[in-house]
Order: C-alpha cells, then structure tokens, then sequence
C-alpha cells in the first residue's frame, strides 16, 4: 500500500510537522510520497531529502528563523524571504526537486493565471520560496514567465498530487481555527485573521480525501510568526500523533 503524507503551511507553527513525523517513524509509518505547501514545503524537503525528523528538530532548534524575515526596500511587499535561500543551501545539496529521495510536491499560486500550481521537478529554491510567499508580507517569485505566491491561499492542504498515486492518505494541518478574535489592533494582525479565514475554507474541502487527519489543537496556542516557540510546535505535534496512533494499525 503506498502512502501519501500532506503537511499544509502555517509558518512557525509549520515545525508541528516534524513531530508528526516523529510520531509517525515510531510507529513505522513512512510515506511514499509527499505533498507540501509554504511552511510545509520547507519541512518537506528536508524530510524528502533524507533528513530524519531528529535531524530536522535539531536544525530547526539552532536556527533564528527571525533572522530570515528583513524588510523589503521593494514596493510589492513589506519583508524580503532572500535569507531562506542560504538556509536551504546550506542544508539541502539537492538543485532540482526531481533530485530527492522521496517524490515531493510543492503547491504554489499563480498570480498570472490565478491558479493552483504542483511542481514536482525544477529549481528546487524557487520553487520553495515562491510557496512560503505570504502575498503582501513576501515579494512574489517569478520562475518562468510567471510570478507566484504562497499556495495555501489557495490550497492549503494540497491532496491531489497524491489521490492517484496513493491508496492512504495522511494529512497534518497545523492551523487549528479560533471561532472568534477580539484582536485586530494592526494591518498584520487584520492580515493574519484574513489568511487563515482564507485557508479554513479551502481546507475543508479536502480533509475528506484523508484517511488520517492530523490537527493538534493546542497549535492555537502558537502565533504565526512566535519563533521562540519552536520547540513547542514540534513537540505539539508529536504528542498529539503519538496518542492518535496509539490504536492505529497500518
């Protein structure tokens, strides 16, 4: 039976992901191939790769992910995603995404032709880049003759590179919903609420093609951008699907 494992976006709450894998190697769980998205797209391609999720938790603990947002002296957007680029390079030794170990897919939005876009061959960065885009927030990224942007706007949990490739579908989303927020002091926090407006929609829709749906709760806790908590993301996400697994056979 092949498996198929889809990690949304969600930014800092994006590291839930490699304690889900965690979870997941312990029990024997490995996924034939990968589908991400954003923050997805970066645990993804570590984990496609060869990282293990121990490998994972231990760069991500030593990395200042704050570092890597800096203001944009451009005029579409107000911070710049160029340090990611160092960090994937120093990292992943692969250029091409059809290079990695396991088949990975990286879910983009076309800002040209205003659709949902899956690669899974090409510029490996670009491509990773343009997904973790937030539009706005990020310069969109031009590969080709298109720009593209963050993909969750559209598809936040982007199953259908795997319905028929796959026969069990897992899927983890690290954005549990507020049902209300009092907090709308600025344009970011406007922005915020915005997105994940945005993403609930597009999220229902799919979460029924998964045979196995991850959504640790406790992840309200973690503000989007609150990289101090790293290690609670990760650790979130691992006992959550620890205890889901706990009477899982597959």
């Amino acid at each position: 039976m092949k498996i198929g494992l889809v990690l949304s976006g969600g930014a800092v709450r994006g590291l839930a992901h490699v304690g889900v894998l965690k979870a997941l190697e312990e029990k024997g769980i490995k996924p034939d191939f990968v589908s991400g998205v954003s923050a997805g797209s970066i645990v993804g391609v570590f984990y496609c790769s060869g990282y293990t999720p121990k490998e994972m938790e231990e760069i991500a603990l030593k990395t200042n992910f704050t570092t890597m947002i800096k203001p944009s002296l451009s005029k579409k957007a107000f911070f710049s995603l160029d340090s990611i680029e160092d960090f994937l390079k120093k990292y992943i030794h692969h250029k091409k995404l059809e290079e990695l170990k396991i088949p990975f897919y990286v879910t983009v939005t076309n800002l040209n032709t205003a659709n949902v876009d899956f690669f899974s061959e090409g510029d490996l960065i670009k491509i990773i880049k343009a997904s973790c885009s937030i539009p706005v927030m990020f310069k969109p990224v031009k590969i080709g003759e298109y720009y593209y942007v963050d993909g969750g706007i559209m598809n936040n949990l982007p199953v259908e590179p795997l319905l028929d490739k796959t026969q069990y579908i897992i899927g983890s989303e690290v954005n549990p919903f507020l049902p209300e927020e009092k907090d709308f002091s600025n344009v970011i926090s406007i922005g915020i609420r915005s997105f994940y407006l945005a993403v609930r929609s597009n999220i229902e829709s799919r979460k029924n093609y998964c045979n196995l749906f991850i959504q640790p709760p406790d992840l309200v806790k973690i503000p989007l951008f609150a990289t101090w908590k790293s290690k609670e993301a990760i650790d979130i996400g691992y006992n959550y699907t620890k205890n889901l697994l706990k009477d899982l056979n597959l």
